[in-house]
């Protein structure tokens, strides 16, 4: 820490509180990492899901992801804010406005892989700026984002640990008194749960619909700890209701024989958690999880409720969290760029071409990101679709090295948009060809190629292997040689060959 860190990542004035307690975390679980990933050739088991999937997003990818999520929201609302000046990684493009009222309270932002906590917190400076511009103080603010902006979940403990602590240190900078009283706050640690004592639904004030949604609640969150933020829930459920119920067992201060306090608690803790995945946020942003090796338990799940995006955990994420996105809303990640390209994704691909929006995306240099053995792109979409939307994109494949220079590219074609490698398309091009593939540096001219010429599948009739093209003319065969003209020699001792040498006469 002394001899290998940089002091400023220990410096709070220069936004190194966050980013050292991600790498120091992401350095613990080194050991873990490799031994689940490198050594076990097979399917990760449950409890190595977040040793094998815990990666630290850099930095200036987060601000990236933000400022094109929430930071491009406000700005439709508020074109003219000098917040846009503070968007350092704000890709060029234009921005539409928005008419409709705006309520900086009920703005939700939502991480459902949290990890350290990154994300949350630089979207914490930035909704602090928003909140100082609509006439908020920083104490007032810094209570309202904590208990009405900001959501996140994460499977394991430590990490939810380290977010929480970080999310409260970074409110602590704007409110010093924040930890004087009870903090009401949205981060949640998935636990899985064991059966409910029948005597703790027999003891609540509720209807046979409430105490059988219950049931079921308790019984998906059976494998909290393998599902996690992909839970599927088969019908919308009344929340107040539940909590009515939960709340109607009594508070235990003596022998709990029925174990009704621990029921209590453990209910209101699912709840809380089904509550923020039914909810739709205003901007979803995260760094999902990369994991194809899934267990049959997590697999048999991702292809009964996500068929058509299981080819890895991540492309189940991406979907997911668009979904959970509201109208006009954005998701933003950080994920490898092979759903862009390959088969396994075509699926995803068709479904966001049809019925989302590509605002940006990043492509970096094949080995950038040195954390990860995967190529790494970092996009936004928005959920909505316009047949004519046009997204930006920067292609930075021929800028070898590691995320430091990827970030000096993205500068500069932030400051120069005329840069060779950023590329303004729309995405009913990618249609034009099949699979639908992201190729957004086609040039319309090779784009035509495709468009206007008849597929050489449909032009030709392929041929397996070698044909003579007259058989009759050029095939010979065995009986077609005269038997008078085979001769049977034996090899004499100096030969090379040994035995008999079947020795073939033909006539001119």
């Amino acid at each position: 820490m002394v001899d290998d860190i940089k002091e400023d990542d220990f410096d709070v004035d220069k936004g190194g509180q966050v980013e050292i307690i991600g790498w120091l975390y992401q350095y613990y679980n080194i050991e873990p990492h490799d031994k689940v990933v490198n050594i076990n050739g097979g399917p990760i088991k449950t409890n190595d899901i977040p040793a094998a999937t815990q990666l630290f997003t850099t930095d200036w990818v987060v601000r990236y992801m933000v400022d094109n999520s929430l930071g491009r929201l406000y700005l439709e609302y508020f074109p003219d804010s000098p917040i846009k000046a503070n968007l350092t990684y704000l890709l060029p493009g234009p921005i539409e406005t928005r008419t409709d009222s705006f309520d900086l309270s009920k703005l939700k932002v939502f991480d459902d892989a949290m990890g350290s906590g990154h994300i949350l917190v630089y979207a914490f400076d930035l909704l602090i700026q928003m909140y100082e511009e609509q006439g908020y103080g920083k104490r007032d603010a810094t209570d309202a984002i904590l208990a009405h902006n900001l959501y996140g979940l994460e499977i394991d403990k430590r990490a939810y640990q380290l977010a929480y602590f970080a999310l409260m240190m970074r409110a602590r900078q704007y409110n010093r008194r924040i930890l004087s009283k009870p903090v009401r706050h949205n981060l949640h640690v998935f636990e899985s749960t064991v059966d409910v004592p029948n005597e703790v639904f027999e003891k609540m004030n509720a209807s046979k619909d409430t105490i059988g949604d219950l049931h079921t609640l308790v019984s998906i969150f059976k494998q909290a700890k393998l599902l996690g933020s992909i839970m599927h829930f088969e019908k919308k459920f009344d929340f107040d209701a539940l909590f009515r119920a939960v709340n109607s067992l009594p508070d235990s201060t003596q022998l709990d024989l029925f174990g009704l306090q621990a029921a209590k608690n453990s209910l209101q803790g699912i709840l809380k958690i089904a509550q923020v995945l039914q909810t739709r946020f205003d901007v979803v942003a995260t760094n999902p999880p990369y994991l194809n090796r899934m267990n049959g338990d997590l697999k048999k799940y991702v292809k009964k409720y996500y068929k058509a995006y299981s080819g890895d955990l991540f492309s189940v994420f991406i979907w997911k969290n668009i979904e959970m996105t509201k109208q006009d809303g954005y998701s933003a990640y950080m994920t490898p760029f092979v759903w862009m390209f390959i088969k396994t994704y075509e699926g995803l691909r068709k479904s966001i071409l049809d019925s989302k929006q590509i605002s940006s995306l990043i492509q970096m240099e094949y080995s950038a990101f040195e954390e990860a053995t995967v190529p790494i792109n970092t996009f936004v979409l928005k959920n909505d679709m316009s047949a004519d939307s046009t997204g930006t994109y920067l292609k930075l494949s021929d800028f070898k090295g590691g995320m430091e220079v990827q970030r000096m590219y993205v500068l500069k074609a932030i400051d120069d948009p005329s840069v060779s490698y950023l590329y303004r398309t729309k995405q009913t091009n990618f249609g034009s060809i099949s699979g639908c593939p992201i190729l957004y540096w086609f040039s319309e001219q090779t784009r035509r190629l495709f468009t206007d010429n008849i597929p050489l599948e449909n032009a030709v009739a392929f041929k397996a292997g070698l044909s003579t093209g007259n058989n009759t003319l050029f095939q010979r065969r065995w009986s077609e040689v005269n038997i008078d003209n085979i001769s049977f020699t034996t090899a004499s001792s100096q030969d090379t060959l040994k035995g008999s040498v079947l020795e073939f006469r033909t006539e001119t």
